[in-house]
């Protein structure tokens, strides 16, 4: 495969007509998330053209999934722009039209039940009884503040209290995207031409500080096509097809749990010990969507979800359910608004080990078991099965092995930093700077685990470059951040 040498109109701006007179720099982004993409427009749009995006399963949009399903879109990764102003996602969202046709009910200042604002929330014990609203005022919001599904985490007891605080939120309501929010990747995407894109593409190992021997024999060892063998390179990334690609930069936007599984062997040498260390402390677990679709609706309407409250205390003492009670970790089934849009259709939330099981079941099991639970829950022994049933498998994803990140006991912000810090360190002088460079949601200090974290990750790594190479052609005279 051929990096690819893309034509460019921003010669206009110094940095672009400095890249044209010189060699360009050769950059891979190792996947098409919303870091990869965001990342690899950023340097296009400033004048890079020898870039190509290598993504390891046939899609883009990485975590962003969604899902035709019938007359309406289910999104079954990503699903809320999470605060307005200042939020990039937001912006870009409404400069494309993409809110406005959204309702009332998918405008909303809460945080998971976000449908149906109007509505109630029925909290329902495990013996079929209803909690009293007042009862529940008291400690809903408390509830939902520290709701695991929430945090991404098998447990509260593995969330780092005194990090707590160390994610930010924008203010501003939250909003559903009517169409889908793929359609952001869609817009991140459009500009970057096909021939940089390539799907179903896994990287095997990132060789990084090669001497330019250590490049040739490599590439020699990998069956490289030699007419396109370009200049010595520090990097070398091997693809899972033997193919491989000279480069002077990696961006690797993977996720923290792949991260977590492979990066003993992803990266040669391998990674310093702060650096691996930082990816082996801070957390990230599995959280799934079970959405449920009904001919008819058995809820009231002024219903906008149902609680699962579980009154055997002594049965949840243990951190993790046994393996044939992972039902018991599903905290809840949303019902979505507008059933004009939706029909009648609910979303429930699991999330740690449980949901890990969960998706080692067949449908068939999951939807029977789901519907037991809410004939439990509600007292109803009516309920029928759901005639359709749509779920996500984010832990069992090869290229993914989670949902989001969070700030596990024992980490803190310093180690987010640490995973984002480019390779090789500063110190390291003598060689080449910004071989490779980190970005994705789990590198962002202030926005972990947000859509809009990621995008800006990749963002931050791409003006890392620019800044290189600014201030190497003299485009500017500020020393780069590096």
């Amino acid at each position: 495969m051929q990096s690819c040498e893309i034509s460019s109109d921003s010669t206009d701006d110094p940095l672009s007509r400095a890249l044209h007179r010189h060699r360009q720099p050769r950059i891979v982004v190792i996947g098409a998330g919303l870091a990869g993409l965001a990342a690899t427009k950023t340097l296009l749009e400033n004048g890079f053209t020898n870039v190509t995006v290598l993504e390891a399963s046939d899609r883009i949009g990485g975590r962003v999934q969604s899902i035709q399903h019938g007359k309406t879109t289910l999104e079954l990764g990503a699903t809320w722009i999470h605060g307005a102003n200042g939020n990039p996602i937001y912006h870009l969202a409404e400069e494309n039209g993409l809110l406005e046709h959204t309702t009332e009910e998918e405008r909303s200042v809460g945080r998971i039940s976000l449908y149906a604002k109007n509505g109630v929330a029925h909290y329902q014990t495990n013996n079929g009884k209803r909690i009293p609203k007042d009862l529940v005022e008291e400690f809903s919001d408390l509830y939902n503040e520290v709701e695991s599904c929430e945090s991404s985490s098998p447990s509260m007891d593995e969330v780092s209290l005194s990090e707590f605080g160390e994610w930010t939120e924008i203010p501003g309501a939250h909003h559903v995207i009517p169409v889908g929010f793929i359609k952001v990747v869609e817009i991140l995407a459009q500009d970057i031409p096909s021939r940089v894109l390539h799907l179903s593409k896994p990287v095997r190992r990132i060789h990084w500080n090669c001497s330019s021997q250590d490049a040739e024999e490599i590439a020699d060892q990998a069956d490289h096509n030699q007419d396109q063998r370009p200049s010595p390179s520090p990097v070398c990334v091997e693809c899972e097809d033997a193919e491989c690609l000279l480069a002077d930069h990696v961006i690797v936007t993977a996720s923290l749990g792949f991260l977590k599984k492979a990066h003993e062997t992803l990266f040669s040498p391998g990674l310093p010990q702060d650096k691996a260390q930082a990816i082996q402390k801070l957390g990230i677990s599995t959280t799934d969507k079970i959405f449920l679709e009904f001919a008819e609706p058995f809820w009231s309407p002024e219903c906008n979800s149902i609680q699962f409250v579980w009154e055997d205390e002594a049965q949840l003492e243990s951190q993790a359910y046994p393996e044939e009670l992972w039902y018991r970790k599903i905290c809840s089934f949303d019902v979505l608004y507008p059933p004009e849009r939706y029909g009648h259709m609910l979303s429930g939330w699991i999330c740690g080990e449980e949901a890990l099981r969960m998706e080692r079941c067949d449908d068939e099991t999951v939807a029977e078991i789901c519907t037991e639970l809410l004939r439990q829950f509600t007292g109803n022994q009516n309920i029928p099965k759901p005639r359709r049933i749509l779920r996500s498998s984010w832990g069992s994803n090869p290229y993914i092995r989670g949902s989001y990140s969070f700030t596990q006991v024992g980490s803190s912000g310093r180690d987010v930093e640490r995973l984002a810090e480019p390779l090789p360190y500063i110190k390291n002088t003598k060689a080449p700077p910004l071989q490779v460079l980190f970005a994705g949601e789990a590198t962002h200090r202030k926005y972990y685990s947000t859509t809009h974290g990621a995008l800006l990750s990749g963002q931050r790594e791409a003006n890392r470059l620019i800044e290189l190479y600014q201030y190497s052609f003299g485009a500017e005279t500020t020393k780069p951040n590096i």
